[in-house]
């Protein structure tokens, strides 16, 4: 995958807010997991102690990984867990890039999966996905799990063909190709896939079985305001669509006035 001396191909990108006590065991599992070489990007909207572990963490170093922090606050603090990805993308310069969460629901030795998968289907869009053969939810109670598929079918019921052959949409577990996210996007919370997947509806796509484990550390982000903002979230894709509105510039390179397609 990558040699001495090449420019690693892949950047993990970790958005966190308050996960100090995941950062070592997170890196720790990474190392013995990923090529060496490979970034790992946290994008920190944290208000405890969370960036100067991960400064501490670069000092002592966790074998070959690239570790490096995007700490924001106050007003920097845009979009969500969206935002925090659309911030980490500015600093990312690898052919691939993988979004997963700091809090070890998403287990790091899924990630080689995620890019042999990229490279075996020649996909552009590799989603770790809770709903397909060896998946599984295993993270979340009774009432969490109903709201998740709840969400799930209501966002592949408003767009079906914007979200074929993805059974997990709200799946913040994913990798992708840098270069094929080439329509602005808005993040609204903390559903980013959803919104890549539905303004990119040419990608070549793919999954890879997962299973969402319990949280052994920290608290849930997951709140009724994010819920809310993944509603309307929903509202203005579909409405942007029906009536091909511009939508603020949130890309490289992207222009004011942009069009979704």
């Amino acid at each position: 995958m990558t040699t001495a001396n090449a420019v690693p191909e892949l950047t993990i990108l970790v958005p966190t807010r308050n996960e100090a006590e995941n950062v070592d065991p997170l890196l720790r599992r990474l190392s013995g997991t990923v090529e060496p070489g490979t970034v790992v990007l946290f994008v920190d909207d944290s208000d405890d102690e969370t960036p100067h572990v991960i400064q501490a963490a670069q000092e002592r170093g966790f074998g070959s990984l690239a570790i490096r922090l995007l700490h924001r606050s106050g007003e920097q603090r845009t979009g969500g867990l969206g935002g925090a990805v659309l911030a980490g993308l500015e600093r990312a310069h690898t052919q691939w890039v993988c979004v997963m969460d700091g809090d070890l629901q998403h287990p790091p030795e899924v990630v080689p999966r995620l890019l042999n998968a990229a490279t075996s289907a020649q996909a552009d869009l590799i989603v770790a996905s809770r709903y397909i053969k060896g998946g599984r939810n295993e993270g979340l109670g009774p009432v969490r799990t109903a709201v998740s598929w709840g969400s799930t079918m209501l966002a592949k019921a408003m767009f079906p063909h914007r979200l074929r052959g993805i059974h997990d949409p709200m799946s913040g577990f994913f990798l992708f190709r840098r270069d094929a996210m080439t329509e602005p996007m808005t993040p609204r919370g903390f559903k980013i896939l959803l919104e890549m997947a539905v303004r990119h509806p040419d990608l070549i796509r793919c999954e890879v079985p997962f299973v969402f484990v319990e949280r052994m550390l920290g608290t849930s982000k997951g709140t009724i305001r994010e819920g809310l903002r993944y509603l309307q979230l929903l509202a203005e894709m579909r409405w942007r669509l029906w009536w091909r509105q511009p939508v603020p510039a949130k890309r490289l390179g992207a222009r004011e006035g942009d069009l979704v397609a």
